[in-house]
């Protein structure tokens, strides 16, 4: 056998061919990461509120019914988080640093009709404040409720409730009756078709209605979520003074559960659903969440199990290419004290040339001048003096 092929690596196929079939599930696997982190709408509000004017958060709050908030209640907590703002030196009357919110509750509608069929019962949404901004959901037909608006007979339906009291989803401006008022529709919507959503939304009908108008039909509708855009100029500093407002206005902080969408889908704040994995579901509070919070943490479930996954994909492929490295070092040709001679080497050449320059230059400036270059300096000096005399 020649002694060179002795030292030649060998290559083990085998192994090449498991790192390559494990580094493409990994890749497989953040593909759907990356999938299904950015699928629901619902948790990019700040990315649409604040576009490329600055770094903005989105931060949420829940409640169980029992601690339900009023809507003076609410109203005051928006007040403390704008003077927070201003307290914090965010100046939110400009572009930004102004904050946006929203806030809804739950609640069942009975005996909801059309003209044409009926009636059915209808799980409601009774919202308030830019709640469409945080709730983008595809229109079918019509528009969204409007933000400010004096009438508040309007709604948005499902499109599965209008199939069922129309038969049909072009059916903006007409009417239904829930609790025995009328409601024009202002648009028909479809849920978000991905895996997640479906799942948290189920099968019943749905709608949306105002706040407002939804407490007047139940009588009480307690406001279990309060929605807001914050500036965040520092990780962490819009979740600081949401919570410093919810305390303002006397929120135990034990009834409240505080989330950072934005910040949800890290690779820190997945560990942290992946070490508390299964206990993260239960809550003793008889906190109810809403469908698309629901979804929002079975997508952190499926994301922070695939992080794990990912990372348990490349350690192979990552010790054996620490093997590889060890191996080629091992082998390796030269040695730490031959770059060190290589560099003394250098340097020595280095000063060596810079001492023949000096000498060099110290030589033409020692050199005497010949007796010919002498008598021409005196003759020009005499010459000189003549003509200025």
């Amino acid at each position: 056998m020649n002694t060179d092929d002795r030292t030649k690596p060998k290559r083990n196929w085998g192994r090449m061919a498991i790192c390559v079939l494990l580094l493409l599930l990994a890749g497989g696997l953040a593909l759907f990461f990356r999938h299904t982190t950015g699928m629901l709408t619902s948790q990019q509000a700040a990315g649409r509120w604040g576009g490329d004017v600055g770094r903005f958060a989105q931060v949420t709050v829940f409640l169980p019914e029992y601690a339900g908030l009023s809507q003076g209640i609410v109203d005051g907590l928006i007040s403390n988080t704008w003077g927070a703002l201003i307290t914090e030196g965010l100046q939110p009357d400009t572009p930004a640093g102004t904050p946006t919110f929203a806030y809804s509750a739950e609640g069942l509608l009975e005996g909801v009709s059309s003209p044409y069929r009926g009636p059915v019962n209808v799980y409601a949404t009774g919202v308030g404040g830019n709640f469409f901004l945080f709730h983008p959901v595809p229109l079918l037909s019509g528009a969204y409720l409007p933000y400010e608006s004096i009438n508040r007979d309007m709604i948005v339906i499902g499109e599965t409730l209008a199939w069922q009291l129309f038969g049909a989803t072009d059916v903006a401006g007409m009417e239904l009756i829930i609790g025995g008022l009328p409601f024009v529709i202002s648009g028909v919507y479809r849920p978000l078709q991905n895996f997640a959503s479906r799942a948290a939304y189920g099968e019943s009908f749905h709608l949306f209605l105002y706040y407002s108008a939804m407490a007047d039909v139940l009588g009480w509708a307690p406001i279990t979520t309060v929605e807001a855009v914050l500036p965040n100029p520092i990780s962490g500093v819009a979740e600081d003074i949401f919570e410093s407002a919810l305390e303002a206005v006397n929120v135990d902080e034990d009834d409240f559960i505080l989330v950072n969408n934005t910040d949800r889908y890290t690779v820190f704040a997945l560990w942290d659903v992946f070490r508390d994995f299964g206990q993260r579901s239960m809550y003793r509070t008889g906190l109810r969440l809403p469908h698309w919070e629901n979804a929002a943490r079975m997508v952190e479930d499926f994301a922070a199990l695939s992080l794990v996954l990912i990372l348990l994909l490349l350690l192979y492929p990552f010790s054996q290419a620490m093997r590889l490295l060890w191996g080629r070092w091992r082998r390796r040709k030269w040695r730490l004290q031959t770059a060190r001679n290589t560099l003394d080497k250098l340097r020595e050449q280095r000063r060596e040339a810079e001492w023949k320059n000096t000498r060099a230059l110290a030589h033409e400036e020692m050199q005497p001048l010949n007796v010919d270059e002498i008598i021409r300096q005196v003759r020009e000096s005499e010459e000189k003096h003549e003509k200025e005399n």
